[in-house]
């Protein structure tokens, strides 16, 4: 993708203000930007709807008292700035960058940093691109990084060339004089095991000496044990990360796990020494988004 400033955008899938529900900052008033497009497909996934590019979509801009705002979904960095500042309640907040995965979007992420300042970048990935996560990191200021099973994920799809030319006002309104963009970055999604075991280390490499955290997903139906890859690579690469088991809300089929299968996974990162943490999904439970 062109890096030149009028051609830097990315589609959006939603902005609202909240309160983090997962991870490090849990309870922190929060802005989301939630940014679409993924190719990956965990069985336990929530957001479905921010697979794929849809021109149909449209971005939804939710302020406090007032209807949803439904906006063109391809947005510039500039955009989206304006629309996080126009959906925060009182005082800028921390803005938390979700998906879909934002990292098919990084030179988008680069280029938030100077439209936010002062507000703290925060990360949210599912470690499948390592590449894409190296080039973001010096402009974010805390990662929470995925660790999946390759067994709980189904064949990625990548996402098509992305027929959307983002420009500024000059720009011709016409759909046929939009010039098709490549596909935002040139690296694939894992698809074996040893993929995401490449992918999953480069990662924790990366976010070892940096502000993060780990979170794992533990659902029923699969082996204590099937976890421990997960771990082992965390008390190896990076084994000061804070490590939150995220109970698995159930979904699509996906079972939630019992106490006494939290209970045998979570012992199991202790015996490596993991700083490990049980947290379901806070926002869930109060029943905001």
């Amino acid at each position: 993708m062109s890096t030149t400033s009028a051609r830097i955008a990315a589609p959006v899938m939603e902005v609202f203000a909240s309160f983090q529900g997962e991870g490090l900052f849990v309870g922190q008033p929060q802005v989301f930007l939630r940014l679409a497009g993924c190719p990956l497909r965990c069985s336990w996934c929530d957001t479905p709807a921010s697979w794929d590019l849809a021109e149909s979509r449209k971005a939804v801009i939710r302020r406090d008292g007032e209807p949803p705002a439904k906006e063109d979904r391809w947005a510039s960095p500039f955009q989206a700035a304006l629309w996080v500042a126009s959906v925060e309640p009182g005082e800028p907040r921390p803005v938390s960058i979700t998906g879909g995965e934002p990292l098919i979007w990084p030179e988008f992420i680069r280029a938030l940093r100077s439209m936010l300042r002062p507000r703290p970048i925060h990360l949210e990935t599912a470690g499948a691109h390592p590449e894409a996560l190296a080039r973001v990191l010096d402009r974010v200021d805390h990662v929470s990084l995925d660790l999946k099973l390759p067994s709980d994920m189904g064949a990625p799809v990548e996402l098509s060339a992305v027929p959307h030319a983002a420009g500024d006002a000059s720009d011709s309104d016409s759909e046929s004089d939009a010039e098709p963009l490549p596909s935002p970055i040139n690296e694939s999604a894992p698809v074996t095991p040893a993929d995401w075991q490449l992918a999953r280390r480069r990662c924790l490499d990366l976010v070892k000496d940096v502000s993060a955290c780990a979170k794992v997903v533990v659902h029923g139906g699969t082996e204590a044990r099937a976890y421990d890859e997960l771990f082992e690579d965390v008390a190896r690469r990076a084994p000061e990360l804070p490590v939150f088991i995220a109970p698995a809300t159930p979904i699509r089929g996906v079972e939630a796990p019992s106490y006494e299968h939290l209970v045998e996974v979570t012992e199991q990162a202790r015996d490596l020494q993991l700083d490990v943490r049980v947290l379901p999904q806070v926002h869930r439970a109060m029943g905001i988004a």
